[in-house]
């Protein structure tokens, strides 16, 4: 199967927002996918007054991304900001 954003949103929605049950992409957090050659480009954008969750959603986001087939280069940028 050939890199796509559907791939990549299909791998974001095994990254749970902690403490939660339900996902990034279904909260509406993933803002934006760019898919180019083996590289991906994710912009994910939340609210929380817990700033370890930022950092552990970035990295469970980028460990999703990069172990897709096909996958050179996941970059992953954040924006988290206080409610």
């Amino acid at each position: 199967m050939a890199l796509s954003e559907e791939r990549v949103l299909e791998a974001l929605r095994q990254v749970k927002f902690p403490g939660l049950t339900r996902d990034i992409v279904s909260f509406g957090f993933v803002r934006r996918v760019d898919v180019e050659s083996g590289s991906v480009t994710v912009e994910i954008a939340m609210t929380t007054a817990n700033a370890a969750a930022g950092e552990q959603v970035e990295r469970e986001a980028r460990a999703a991304v990069a172990a897709l087939p096909g996958v050179e280069r996941a970059v992953i940028k954040m924006a988290v900001s206080a409610p």
